[in-house]
């Protein structure tokens, strides 16, 4: 659980980070044994029914939170990721995702190397003449401007980065955003597909990933909080989009159980909700650099 969402987003549940239960409208829960969690997450859960939230479990058993859910998904165990991967997938096509985060706080935009001609094949595209910054997270990858119909440095000012296309640098390598290569990779896993392997009716996959997409969308908070990005950019204002997700170790406690957890916070960065109220928020010293930066051995 930790470290694939660690690798992922550069923190995790748990003692790294939680659900914002105080502003979230809609809560999803999956992977979480009977009452197995501290007491303030059991009374967040109290205060956030009674305030009115939506909380859905996702779960094989209807017992512990479950039972007090405001709806109960029965899956097949060890089946989530296939859930999640085809929620991902109906985003993606209804365009439910938060581009503006997507493309400010992701690699989204961030150009990969798509030719299997060449040696750095699945590799991000840098720019090797300009300063990387900060070697634990370089500044010199590159996104394909929209305004220009460029390749730019990422976050160059005034530059819009595509999210989808297939694109040529001037010395002919082929490339494509990163987030075109997860539209195509999450292509085939339709909520038919994953309604086989989880038991959940398609119908259901859909309704859950477009009530999703809608709260986030449609029901976003905003908060009076002054605060100043790491660009040096300010801004008067937070902005939620209050759906929140926790997981414990039944997500992750199978063969697959470190990419079910990378799908689980791709959705939860499709949706917008990381470190905004209503979502996700680390708790100090996360975020981390992803993939975290390599520690010697103490000696």
């Amino acid at each position: 659980m930790a470290a694939g969402m660690i690798y992922t987003i550069g923190g995790s549940f748990w003692e790294f980070g939680g659900p914002d239960l105080d502003r979230a409208k809609l809560f999803v829960m999956l992977g979480t044994a009977e009452d197995h969690h501290s007491n303030p997450l059991k009374i967040a859960i109290s205060k956030f029914k009674r305030r009115g939230g939506r909380f859905i479990s996702v779960n094989p058993v209807r017992t512990g939170y479950s039972a007090i859910a405001d709806e109960w998904v029965p899956i097949r165990p060890g089946t989530d990721g296939a859930l999640l991967l085809a929620i991902i997938h109906e985003i993606i096509a209804l365009g439910l995702y938060d581009r503006e985060f997507l493309a400010r706080y992701s690699n989204a935009g961030h150009l990969v190397i798509a030719d299997p001609d060449s040696d750095r094949q699945g590799l991000i595209v840098t720019d090797e003449d300009s300063d990387p910054i900060n070697p634990d997270y370089p500044q010199n990858q590159l996104w394909w401007d929209r305004l220009s119909g460029l390749a730019v440095l990422s976050h160059t000012e005034g530059a819009d980065p595509a999210l989808f296309g297939k694109f040529r640098l001037r010395d002919g390598t082929r490339v494509k955003p990163s987030f075109q290569l997860l539209s195509e990779r999450v292509e085939p896993c339709t909520a038919e597909w994953a309604s086989d392997i989880t038991g959940i009716p398609a119908a259901t996959i859909r309704r859950l990933a477009h009530e999703m997409g809608i709260t986030a969308r449609d029901e976003k908070i905003e908060l009076p909080i002054a605060w100043t990005d790491c660009w040096g950019g300010e801004h008067e204002s937070v902005t939620g989009r209050p759906v929140a997700f926790h997981a414990m170790r039944g997500l992750a406690a199978h063969s697959n159980g470190f990419h079910t957890t990378r799908a689980l916070a791709i959705l939860m960065s499709l949706l917008g909700t990381i470190d905004r109220p209503g979502g996700f928020r680390h708790k100090a010293p996360f975020p981390r650099a992803i993939p975290p930066t390599a520690k010697p051995p103490k000696g």
